[in-house]
């Protein structure tokens, strides 16, 4: 289940203490581990849905799965999503903390699509030119896919810049056929 407000709402609430205890780097990694075992583990996510399984039985598994392995802050924090029945939303609550972490250090995420793979100096001088722009630090994502003919179509946080070929074409057809090339008489 994912609501974004309930995500932003506790993830928020752990950030903020984490931050007040100076504890912010041990509560990513322990909700990096969360996420990464909810997402390697479906049955997991399965019985946190489940309004069957009672909110013992939940605590009970979770206490076998993390005991030893994550913060007592962390502990206390799952503790807390299961008894108020937020269960369902442990995976995006830490994702959001993720999101949340990487803003608060200036880090930001681009995905660059082109239609071949990227050539390392082309990364590298992709990444600086953005790092510049935005004054943080680039987490760089190639995806290929050959339907772009050939540019670049860059995504920073909300940002889209598309310079590919496809995107010039269809700005072209979109010309072509507004006829702004016949004349009238």
């Amino acid at each position: 289940m994912n609501n974004p407000k309930v995500n932003i709402r506790y993830a928020q609430a752990l950030f903020d203490l984490a931050l007040e205890r100076n504890e912010v780097e041990t509560a990513r990694k322990d909700m990096k581990l969360i996420e990464s075992i909810c997402s390697q583990n479906p049955d997991l996510i399965v019985m946190l849905n489940s309004p069957v399984i009672s909110s013992d039985k939940k605590l009970s598994v979770m206490h076998m799965l993390f005991s030893g392995k994550i913060d007592k802050m962390a502990m206390g924090f799952v503790d807390i999503i299961i008894r108020k029945r937020r269960d369902a939303h442990l995976s995006h609550i830490a994702q959001t903390f993720e999101d949340l972490y990487l803003d608060y250090k200036n880090i930001k995420k681009a995905v660059v699509t082109s239609a071949i793979p990227l050539s390392e100096s082309l990364r590298l001088s992709i990444k600086k030119v953005l790092e510049d722009q935005t004054k943080g630090t680039i987490i760089l994502n190639e995806v290929v896919d050959p339907a772009v003919i050939g540019g670049l179509i860059v995504k920073v946080g909300n940002q889209l810049y598309d310079d590919s070929i496809r995107q010039k074409l269809l700005e072209l057809r979109k010309e072509f056929n507004m006829n702004t090339y016949i004349r009238e008489f």
